[in-house]
């Protein structure tokens, strides 16, 4: 089972509850079922079933995953090398599984065996599972590793040639909080309106700003895209060994309605950001799920709020709503640090976004830290 802990709010500011005793992950053995052998293939249907390579592969398909009853096969990858661009393979730890492109409807987890004197040291908490689709291309997902048996798991919602790899989509979490951003002067459309495609042309005829990668595009979050900094309090409970993996940032804003001081008194767009945190607890490598999505307006699509910029850094948005439906009313969790830079002869747009994480103590009580991630969108 994934060990992650979902959000308990989205929007702007989110909120993350971690139980630092219920989120680890306990050791587990392969669910062997069949002698050992180079491959195996089994019937499994809706009731769902277990197809496993002893003793260093198996594949985990829960009821309800498959419609009809589906012939899962597992062999040892040999012949053929698993693509490195989603990360560097492990030796030894890549295993085709079909049929290729087969989508799950609820989750399978996968189990590898990955002997942890083939992995840098410092590089344990980017390991990752990866998946070749069948359109060629390869999506990683995180999990938990446990160096004392080598047990990798990870859960996967579709079918293809499987390797543990150490993820090159990652960047380091930065111990401390940054200062707030300065600001700036945002820039005022064109008068007339320049050139525009259909694509990329603002709405509103205002001053747009956009940024979008995901765990497909290699290269997401070590692009510099995102920053990411955790306060005293997350490194207290989770260390300062932290990555943010398996990422995507989606994120389009347009400003418009400018006053006569050139600042932008309306706003329309959207914003999700969504990443594995990793953490070492002990000689168990933990993942928490982070997710962030909110719109402005009353609505999941995005419609125009007001926005007004508090202390000159700060922008306010009237109101927004997060993915779940959830309204968040003016002036609560929907402000965001704001500094605008020029790059050549365009602009880029800096936004600090904070997440605060909930740890329960074990008397109960609860102790708060923040997580704060500076996104460059470009005009």
């Amino acid at each position: 089972m994934r060990n992650s802990c979902p959000p308990k709010r989205l929007a702007l500011a989110a909120v993350l509850s971690i139980s630092l005793v219920g989120c680890q992950q306990a050791d587990q053995e392969l669910p062997f079922e069949l002698a050992p052998g180079e491959g195996a293939t089994v019937q499994i249907g809706p009731a769902g079933g277990v197809v496993s390579l002893p003793p260093s592969f198996s594949l985990e398909i829960p009821a309800n995953a498959l419609t009809s009853a589906t012939a899962v096969d597992v062999a040892q990858l040999i012949s053929e090398p698993f693509p490195g661009d989603a990360g560097v393979p492990v030796p030894g730890a890549a295993y085709d599984v079909g049929p290729v492109g087969t989508a799950l409807s609820a989750p399978a987890t996968v189990r590898i065996k990955v002997d942890p004197a083939l992995i840098d040291v410092g590089t344990e908490a980017l390991l990752s599972v990866a998946v070749r689709r069948s359109d060629g291309s390869v999506r990683t997902y995180g999990g938990t590793f446990d160096l004392t048996n080598g047990m990798l798991v990870a859960q996967v919602d579709e079918l293809g040639p499987m390797a543990a790899v150490v993820s090159l989509d990652a960047i380091a979490v930065i111990a401390g909080l940054p200062d707030s951003l300065p600001g700036g002067s945002f820039p005022l459309p064109p008068v007339p309106p320049g050139p525009v495609g259909p694509a990329s042309a603002p709405s509103f005829g205002g001053v747009q700003f956009t940024a979008s990668c995901s765990p497909e595009e290699r290269q997401c979050f070590s692009s510099g895209l995102i920053r990411v900094w955790a306060d005293d309090v997350v490194t207290d409970y989770l260390g300062e060994n932290l990555f943010l993996v398996d990422g995507s940032v989606d994120v389009d804003l347009e400003f418009f309605d400018f006053d006569v001081n050139g600042v932008p008194t309306s706003a329309v767009g959207s914003l999700t950001v969504t990443g594995d945190l990793r953490a070492r607890f002990n000689s168990t490598i933990a993942t928490y799920e982070l997710a962030e999505s909110s719109t402005t307006g009353e609505t999941l699509e995005p419609v125009p709020t007001s926005l007004s910029l508090d202390g000159g850094n700060v922008m306010v948005f009237g109101v927004t709503t997060s993915i779940s439906g959830e309204i968040i009313e003016p002036n609560y969790d929907d402000e965001a640090n704001f500094g605008i830079d020029g790059i050549g002869t365009s602009e880029m747009l800096i936004l600090r976004v904070e997440t605060e994480l909930e740890f329960e103590r074990s008397d109960g009580s609860f102790d708060y830290g923040m997580l704060v991630a500076y996104l460059r969108l470009r005009r």
